[in-house]
C-alpha cells in the first residue's frame, strides 16, 4: 500500500470594500453580516451590469448560497433556487429559514420536488401535479426545486398540452432571476438542455431582462463556447483568499487546517481499508470524544458492508453511533444520521457530494476524479470547535504516486494553490531546487468532455422546443418572425458552418425519430438526467424499509427473490404505505432483498439480437435476458427474464470488454458498462440510456472489425 500525508493551511476570504459595495442596497443588509468580496461583487454584476450570466466561483464554505440570494433577499427580486439532489433542496431550507429571519422578512418557502408534490397530490385529494405545482409558483414564496423539474416545466415536456404552454409562459414571468447550484456536475445533456431554456428566454421573453446565476460552477468548455456564440453577456466571479489572517479579510478561516493523508487501496477496496485502519479510526474517537466523521464511498453495496462493519466494531464495542445515507436508505434513517446529535459516523454515498453541510473533524472518502476529489474534501474544514481536521483520501495507487510527485512527504501546502494543481489537466513543466527541468503528469486522468456530443445529439434536444414553440405559436400574430428569430438564435448557438440550414435538418431528424421506432430515444433525451425503465419495487429486509432501486445493481450487489406484484402491493398497504412510491412502473418486478454481498457478482445480459452491423451505433432493443447469474440460478422462477425481456432499451453495443472500453475513452470506472452477448455468440459491451448517447458520440465514426464497409451517418 502507498502511502503519503501533507497539511493544507487554513484560507481566508478577503472582505468586500467599500468601493465592492458601491450603489448596492447595503442597507437592507442585517447589522451583523459583513459581505466578503465575491459576494459584493456578484450582487453588484447582477444589479449593476449588463451580465445575464454570473458564475460565482469561489470555494466550498465562502458563503456563495448567500452571494446568489442577495438580490431576492435585498432588493425583492423573484428567484427560482434549483439545485441538484432532493437531498440538497433539504438541507438548504434551513439557510433559507435562516436568512428570511436574519433580513426580517415575512416571505415564505416551497420545496418543489416529485416528493413534495405527490404530497401534496395525497393531501388535497382530487388535485393534478400541475395544479399544485402551478399554485406554488404563482404563490411567489422563495421556491427551491432542481433543475430536472425546471427543464421538464420549461421544455414543453411537463402535463398535458395546456399544462406544458401555460409552464413555459408562467416560469419567466413569474420569477426575475434563476439560481443554479453544484452545477458544474452536470454533462454535457444537461448543459444544452439549459442552454435550450436560456435561447427560448430571449427570443420569447426579450423584455424580461432575465438573470441566471451559477454557483460553484466554472463553466465547462462546452458551456462557455455556447454561452458566447449565443451572444450572452457573461461575468465570472472568483473568490479573493489568504493562506495567512490580514485586517481585510475574514476574522476567521473559511477553511480549516487540515492533515490530509493519502492511501492506496488493494483490489478489496474501502471495506479492506476499514477493517486495517480500524485501531486508527478508535485511537482518533479516543483523542476526541466530541468527534464527527463521515465516510463516503463509490458504491452503495460497499457503504451497506460498512455500515453492518462500523455498527458492530464502533457502534456496539465502542459507543460510538453509526449511522448512513446512502440512495438506499430509507429516509426515516437518512435524516437521523444528518440532523440527530448523538451521531458521530456517517456512511454515506455520492448523495452528500454536493453542497450538503457537515460539521465534522474526521472525513474518509474514495475518489475517482478531481471533481470528487475537490467536493469531497470541501465537506470537511468548514466549521470550528476541534483541535484537529483529518482527511484520509481513498485512491489508486498511481494517483497516490502523482500526488508524490506534486507534494513532498510531510509538506505544508497552501490550500489554494493545492486546489489549483489538482484541476489542471495538461503536463507542465517545473524546476526543484536549481535541478534540470522535469515534467510533471496531471494527478487525475483529463475529464472526458464528449466533444461530439452536441453536434451528435445535442440538435435533436434543441429540435424538441423548436417544434413544441412553433406548434404552440401555429395560427396566432408573429408565429413565423418568431420561429424565424428562435431558429436564428438557436444557430448562432451551435455555429455549424458546414451544413447549410444545420438547425432546420436537426428539425427534420427529429420529426423523422419521432415517426419510427426511434422515438423511445427521443424520451430519453427529453428527460434531462436520463430515465429509470429498470427500476424494481423493493422490500429491504435489512431495515423493514420499502424502496425502488435499479435491477442491475441488485443483480450484482444483493441476494433477493421476486415477489408477486400482488403479494408486495399487500405488504406495502399492510405498512400503511402508498403503493404508487414503490410500483416499479415500466419493468413491473418486485424483489424481497435478503442481503447486501459481501463481494460484486458477475453475471452478462444476453440478447435475442444480432449486434453485426449495429455496433457502435444507438439502437432501441428489447428481449434481453439476464445470464451467469448466482443471484438468479438460486431461484427456480423465470420472472425477471420474462420481465425484462418485454422492456425496450435504448442502447449502444460496443466491441471489447467494459473495463478496456472505458480505459480507450478516458470514462471513469463508475461508468455503468456492461457485458452483453448478442444471438450470434459475439461478446461486447453495452451501455443504456442517455449514457449510450454520451458514449455513442465517442466511437459513432470507428468502423469496426465486421463493419469495415458500413458507412455511420449522423
Amino acid at each position: 500500500m502507498r502511502k503519503m500525508s501533507i497539511k493544507l493551511g487554513p484560507v481566508y476570504s478577503r472582505l468586500a470594500s467599500a468601493d465592492d459595495l458601491k450603489g448596492l442596497n447595503i442597507a437592507r443588509l442585517p447589522s451583523t453580516y459583513e459581505l466578503r468580496h465575491h459576494q459584493a461583487q456578484t450582487w453588484q454584476k447582477f444589479t449593476n451590469s449588463d451580465a445575464e450570466v454570473i458564475f460565482d466561483t469561489a470555494l466550498t464554505g465562502d458563503g456563495k448560497s448567500l452571494a446568489g440570494q442577495l438580490p431576492m433577499l435585498a432588493d425583492s427580486k423573484y428567484a427560482l433556487l434549483l439545485y441538484p439532489t432532493n437531498e440538497l433542496i433539504k438541507d438548504q431550507v434551513k439557510q433559507v429559514e435562516r436568512y428570511i429571519h436574519d433580513f426580517g422578512l415575512s416571505s415564505t418557502y416551497q420545496t418543489l420536488y416529485s416528493g413534495a408534490i405527490t404530497d401534496e397530490v395525497e393531501k388535497s385529494g382530487a388535485i393534478s401535479r400541475s395544479t399544485v405545482i402551478m399554485r406554488w409558483l404563482a404563490n411567489r414564496t422563495y421556491i427551491l426545486s432542481n433543475p430536472d423539474l425546471f427543464h421538464l416545466m420549461s421544455s414543453y415536456n411537463y402535463g398535458s398540452n395546456q399544462d406544458k404552454r401555460e409552464f413555459v409562459y408562467q416560469i419567466p414571468v413569474q420569477f426575475d432571476y434563476f439560481i443554479f447550484d453544484e452545477f458544474h456536475i452536470f454533462g454535457p445533456p444537461q448543459v444544452i438542455s439549459v442552454m435550450n431554456i436560456l435561447n427560448y428566454h430571449r427570443i420569447a421573453y426579450p423584455n424580461r431582462k432575465l438573470k441566471y446565476i451559477f454557483l460553484s460552477a466554472t463553466p465547462t468548455r462546452l458551456f462557455k463556447r455556447l454561452l458566447d456564440n449565443a451572444g450572452f453577456q457573461i461575468q465570472e466571479i472568483k473568490g479573493a483568499y489568504s493562506p495567512v489572517p490580514h485586517s481585510d479579510y475574514t476574522e476567521e478561516p473559511i477553511v480549516r487546517p487540515v492533515s490530509l493523508h493519502l492511501h492506496s487501496l488493494s483490489d478489496r477496496g474501502a471495506y479492506a481499508w476499514a477493517e486495517e485502519h480500524l485501531g486508527e479510526l478508535i485511537d482518533f474517537y479516543h483523542a476526541n470524544p466530541r468527534g464527527k466523521g463521515v465516510f463516503i464511498v463509490n458504491s452503495v453495496a460497499t457503504a451497506k458492508r460498512l455500515v453492518a462493519y462500523y455498527k458492530r466494531e464502533l457502534e456496539e464495542k465502542q459507543g460510538i453511533r453509526v449511522e448512513e445515507n446512502t440512495g438506499l436508505t430509507n429516509p426515516k434513517a437518512r435524516n437521523d444520521a444528518m440532523s440527530n446529535p448523538d451521531v458521530q459516523f456517517i456512511i454515506a454515498t455520492s448523495t452528500v457530494d454536493v453542497g450538503v453541510d457537515f460539521r465534522i473533524n474526521l472525513l474518509i472518502f474514495e475518489s475517482y476524479s478531481a471533481g470528487t476529489f475537490i467536493q469531497r474534501l470541501g465537506r470537511l474544514g468548514r466549521h470550528g470547535g476541534w483541535d484537529e481536521y483529518r482527511a484520509y483520501a481513498l485512491l489508486p495507487d498511481w494517483i497516490v504516486d502523482r500526488f508524490a510527485a506534486h507534494f513532498a512527504e510531510g509538506s505544508e501546502v497552501e490550500r489554494v494553490t493545492f486546489l489549483e494543481t489538482i484541476r489542471t489537466q495538461d503536463e507542465f513543466a517545473r524546476v526543484r531546487d536549481g535541478e534540470a527541468i522535469t515534467t510533471v503528469k496531471p494527478i487525475f486522468q483529463p475529464d472526458q468532455e464528449y466533444n461530439r456530443y452536441a453536434t451528435c445529439w445535442g440538435g435533436l434536444q434543441t429540435a424538441h422546443i423548436i417544434i413544441s414553440a412553433e406548434d404552440w405559436k401555429i395560427g396566432k400574430q408573429g408565429q413565423q418572425d418568431f420561429s424565424k428569430a428562435l431558429r436564428a438564435q438557436y444557430g448562432k448557438t451551435y455555429n455549424i458552418k458546414t451544413v447549410n440550414d444545420w438547425i432546420g435538418e436537426q428539425v427534420k431528424r427529429y420529426r423523422a425519430m419521432a415517426m419510427e421506432d426511434e422515438k423511445l430515444i427521443l424520451t430519453e433525451l427529453n428527460s434531462f438526467r436520463g430515465r429509470s425503465p429498470l427500476d424494481c419495487g423493493i422490500f429491504d429486509k435489512t431495515d423493514q424499509h420499502f424502496k425502488r432501486y435499479d435491477l442491475l445493481f441488485l443483480l450484482a450487489n444483493t441476494n433477493f427473490h421476486p415477489l408477486s406484484e400482488a403479494k408486495f402491493k399487500e405488504m406495502v398497504e399492510d405498512h400503511h404505505e402508498n403503493f404508487e412510491k414503490y410500483r416499479s412502473r415500466e419493468l413491473g418486478l418486485y424483489l424481497y432483498l435478503e442481503s447486501y454481498g459481501e463481494e460484486r457478482e458477475t453475471f452478462i445480459l444476453e440478447s435475442g439480437y444480432s449486434f453485426r452491423k449495429k455496433l457502435n451505433q444507438v439502437h432501441v432493443y428489447d428481449n434481453f435476458m439476464i445470464q451467469d447469474s448466482r443471484v438468479l440460478a438460486s431461484h427456480l422462477v423465470s420472472s425477471v427474464n420474462d420481465q425484462l425481456a418485454e422492456i425496450p432499451l435504448v442502447c449502444l453495443v460496443v466491441q471489447g470488454k467494459p473495463a478496456d472500453f472505458k480505459r480507450q475513452h478516458g470514462l471513469h470506472s463508475l461508468f455503468p458498462t456492461y457485458r452483453v452477448r448478442d444471438d450470434d455468440g459475439m461478446e461486447g459491451s453495452i451501455v443504456f440510456g442517455l449514457d449510450a448517447l454520451l458514449a455513442h458520440s465517442l466511437v459513432f465514426w470507428k468502423p469496426t472489425k465486421d463493419d469495415e464497409d458500413e458507412m455511420f451517418i449522423l
